[in-house]
């Protein structure tokens, strides 16, 4: 999840910690703005390298400099996710950066319950996810979104969902993060709906 950057106006801050006595001194005032403009200079640079490396915000060729540090190009061969290419898909940003966060979780997990539901939640930008321990080296995964169908595409075809090595996904599953169907004591959860108003109850998951 992107994290919002906050930009400082060296300028201004200098300028507010200056002395009562050199206040209306015209020249030295001129210089502090002159000598912080710099600084302002750095910081717009800074704010402008840390968007460019920021998976959230990067867009196009910035984009894919980042799959080229993690090791991972939007040009997937051989795939039939866009239509236009039947030789090859070339992912747009918005599933390019699905499957540069996918290898970076697979990078930084340890296999553990934990971990995985650590990577769906950073994965697909999600405040809620699942996990089904089936005890049989399987799990059950559940998605606290609705997935689109190029999403789920992706999913059928690239095996980037996180898990443990030698653990098979047994079943996976989308859901309403918000208002799925439940019982008193489940996060989000809304129970039954009532005649008429259908729309008041939660929805129930699918599996995909």
């Amino acid at each position: 999840m992107s994290v919002p950057l906050t930009s400082l106006d060296h300028v201004a801050i200098g300028l507010g910690r200056v002395a009562t006595q050199y206040q209306s001194s015209t020249n030295f005032l001129a210089y502090l703005t002159a000598l912080l403009s710099v600084a302002n200079e750095i910081e717009t640079a800074f704010q402008e390298v840390a968007v460019q490396y920021d998976i959230d915000q990067a867009e196009g060729i910035n984009l894919d400099t980042i799959g080229e540090l993690v090791g991972i190009s939007r040009i997937l061969p051989g795939g039939p996710l866009n239509p236009l290419t039947p030789e090859q898909s070339v992912l747009a940003d918005a599933q390019y950066r699905l499957l540069l966060r996918a290898k970076i979780v697979k990078n930084h997990s340890h296999g553990t319950n934990e971990d995985v539901i650590k990577g769906l939640l950073y994965l697909f930008n999600i405040g809620y996810a699942a996990i089904d321990d089936r005890n049989d080296m399987s799990i059950g995964i559940g998605i606290g979104k609705m997935l689109d169908s190029v999403e789920i595409a992706m999913l059928n075809l690239l095996d980037i969902l996180p898990r443990p090595g030698g653990v098979m996904i047994q079943y996976r599953a989308m859901f309403d993060g918000n208002g799925y169907f439940g019982f008193t004591g489940q996060t989000h959860a809304l129970g039954f709906g009532e005649e008429g108003q259908p729309t008041i109850g939660g929805t129930f998951a699918e599996e995909f």
